[in-house]
């Protein structure tokens, strides 16, 4: 008996010990075979030069080599996934191409700059330098920026003189918007807010903080100066002369007296006011000899006036703007009936004055409210 459990216990140990081997010797062709593949040669498709980004990809840009399977860290693209896109990045000489390096088009980058090539200096401005910001401007746009500081000295007239320093035809490269260069001074962004208790996406408008000038530095250094000693700049748009369309006769001209005049709503474009100051102006960036006489700076109130809301709509044929409250004064524009018109305010209960300025008698016109401006409009 005692015989025989020494047996079983030789048998029990000689088929660990065989099992042990067998898994042995299993393990080490595992691993063969797996260092045979790993180091097994596999065709990659490389740059044969230095391909800059956003350069399309041609077949001469690419060669062939062989590259041990281990030192692949993902799958490499095939000849037919490169040729024809675009570099999403810089790939040098023997880079291997890979699926995060290529696309399909050209990639744009938020970040990347949209200045031009400047003249002179690439100079950056707040608008909070400005008395009178224009966020209408745009990229390429010439303005005049005028530096202006009143001496408080009483002319024979009573006005007060003043003196300029004028920078001209100063070009606008651009524009910074959070920081981000853009190509308009004002973009439009979507946001994401509550509304009662739920979030609801809004596209607002952004105006830029920023504006970017092609400037002298020698202008630049005047500006600056005149600006921290508490003066004045404003920005002036220069536009080139427009010409004048011939106007063609129209054929077939029914006589008015035939035809019954009709009068569709419009909206009455504002016109433009300009202040106009007495001063002695010097040109910064030519050096010409100071001049004396009167300039005109434009100072846009309309903006805030229209925020307003306040309408009249003309309830007469003619509706007569005038530049007083008074049928004495002249008559300075004429609009017909169904225009509608902002207003600033009532003046001695006969009289509207407008948001640029001018007079309307109440008899002409009759006041609405910005609601059944709207309605009006979509009619």
């Amino acid at each position: 008996m005692k015989m025989n459990k020494n047996i079983i216990i030789v048998l029990v140990l000689s088929s660990l010990l065989i099992s042990a081997a067998g898994a042995a010797f299993y393990f080490y062709n595992m691993n063969q075979r797996t260092l045979k593949s790993n180091n097994a040669l596999v065709v990659v498709n490389v740059a044969s030069k230095d391909i800059k980004r956003n350069t399309q990809i041609k077949k001469k840009d690419l060669k062939q080599v062989r590259i041990a399977k281990q030192y692949l860290l993902s799958k490499p693209l095939l000849e037919k996934e490169i040729v024809g896109k675009y570099a999403k990045e810089n790939i040098f000489k023997n880079d291997i191409f890979r699926k995060e390096k290529v696309a399909a088009k050209q990639t744009v980058d938020e970040n990347a700059s949209l200045v031009d090539k400047f003249q002179y200096n690439s100079y950056n401005m707040s608008y909070d330098m400005f008395r009178n910001p224009n966020y209408s401007l745009k990229k390429g746009d010439i303005i005049n920026i005028i530096s202006v500081f009143p001496t408080y000295v009483k002319k024979s007239n009573g006005s007060p003189n003043a003196v300029q320093y004028v920078a001209k035809n100063i070009k606008i490269i651009g524009f910074l918007l959070d920081g981000k260069e853009n190509d308009k001074s004002i973009k439009k962004v979507k946001v994401t807010r509550k509304v009662k208790k739920k979030d609801v996406t809004q596209t607002i408008e952004k105006k830029a903080q920023e504006i970017l000038l092609d400037i002298k530095s020698d202008v630049l250094l005047s500006l600056t100066d005149d600006y921290n000693r508490g003066n004045q700049l404003w920005m002036v748009k220069t536009n080139p002369p427009v010409k004048k369309k011939k106007v063609k006769p129209v054929k077939n001209v029914v006589k008015a007296s035939t035809k019954k005049r009709t009068y569709p709503v419009k909206m009455y474009k504002l016109k433009n006011k300009y202040d106009k100051i007495a001063a002695t102006i010097h040109y910064a960036d030519d050096k010409k000899a100071s001049v004396t006489k009167n300039r005109t700076i434009r100072l846009d109130n309309t903006l805030q006036c229209k925020a307003n809301n306040k309408y009249l709509i003309g309830i007469s044929n003619k509706v007569h703007l005038r530049s007083g409250a008074s049928n004495e004064y002249r008559i300075k524009s004429i609009v017909y009936k169904n225009y509608i018109i902002p207003y600033d305010k009532v003046v001695n209960d006969n009289w509207y004055r407008t948001c640029d300025g001018y007079f309307i008698h109440r008899f002409e016109v009759n006041p609405i409210t910005h609601k059944e401006v709207i309605e009006i409009l979509k009619r």
